[in-house]
């Protein structure tokens, strides 16, 4: 008889731990963000429209879209914060203008004759390459608006410089200015600037900004475009 109570003694006891846990573990699984979740989450903060999600281990990995490009998102399930955030694909608009047409365009700012035309899907631009009576100068337009984005000119005809001269460094042309990465950073994370640096790149380089805010104790270093002004990175600092 002793041995039958010990017995159902037992089994509750192992029942009743096994209950705890089950509840402890649905309890915490609730808590924790599922994919649905993470996708409203990344599309409230940033827009567009989500692709696909997946789980990995602790995260959750958000592809989505938006006007400017294919980005891919990584969710904390336990805060639910974005992590990062990074530019997969540039998609932006196709060009409306036509060669001949951007060739126009580019010699109303660059008197000669016209040696080159290159359209760059990348940017979406066009680069219209024009030999003058003494230099050589490429211009690059928008494809779609046709607004000039940049003009490089180049001497020609001219004896090469002495190699005994060092040569002075450049500032590298750049459409945004750091003010103006500052202010798009801004709009990942507000609060105070700590620093801002510019790397140099060959398709126009780009700004890293890091940001702190003390209310939210958060601090992210966020990677600007420097020449389209699109959001690349957001490293978040834990």
């Amino acid at each position: 008889m002793m041995k039958k109570w010990i017995a159902v003694i037992a089994v509750s006891v192992i029942l009743g731990i096994a209950i705890v846990f089950f509840l402890f573990n649905s309890a915490d699984s609730e808590k924790r963000l599922n994919e649905a979740e993470a996708s409203a989450k990344v599309i409230e903060l940033y827009g567009g429209t989500a692709n696909e999600t997946a789980i990995e281990g602790n995260e959750i990995i958000v592809e989505f879209h938006t006007d400017e490009g294919i980005y891919e998102a990584i969710v904390d399930r336990e805060s639910g914060q974005v992590a990062a955030i990074e530019l997969i694909e540039k998609t932006g608009p196709s060009k409306t203008l036509t060669d001949k047409q951007a060739e126009e365009i580019a010699l109303k700012e660059v008197q000669g004759e016209t040696e080159e035309i290159n359209y760059v899907k990348e940017q979406n631009e066009y680069e219209v390459k024009i030999i003058g009576e003494t230099e050589a100068s490429i211009v690059s337009l928008s494809a779609e608006t046709g607004e000039i984005n940049k003009i490089s000119k180049e001497e020609i005809g001219q004896s090469a410089p002495d190699q005994s001269q060092a040569e002075t460094p450049t500032e590298p042309e750049r459409i945004i200015t750091r003010d103006e990465a500052v202010m798009i950073a801004k709009e990942t994370l507000e609060g105070e600037v700590q620093e801002v640096e510019f790397t140099e790149t060959q398709d126009g380089g780009y700004y890293l900004v890091e940001i702190e805010n003390e209310a939210t104790e958060q601090e992210a270093t966020i990677q600007i475009h420097a020449i389209r002004g699109d959001t690349l990175s957001v490293d978040w600092d834990d």
